[in-house]
């Protein structure tokens, strides 16, 4: 789809140890088989320690930093 590369989501977060990681990495492959035209995933993530070390212990990169909320990256390759 010519101009649209870009999957924003509000946050990624559950109660089960490790469930995050494996919903990230569903997606993550989901856009790479479905959607290759994508090349950013982005999130909306509450300003704490540990969505901090969610993101950067997945590979994103903090992307903006905001009042309330930092948006983390992650490029897909």
């Amino acid at each position: 789809m010519a101009g649209i590369d870009n999957a924003i989501f509000y946050t990624v977060w559950s109660y089960r140890k490790g469930a995050g990681r494996d919903i990230l990495t569903l997606m993550l492959d989901y856009f790479k088989a479905e959607k290759p035209w994508l090349k950013r995933f982005v999130t909306l993530s509450p300003k704490t320690e540990m969505a901090h070390n969610f993101h950067l212990n997945n590979g994103a990169v903090v992307l903006q930093r905001n009042r309330q909320s930092v948006n983390y990256e992650y490029i897909l390759l």
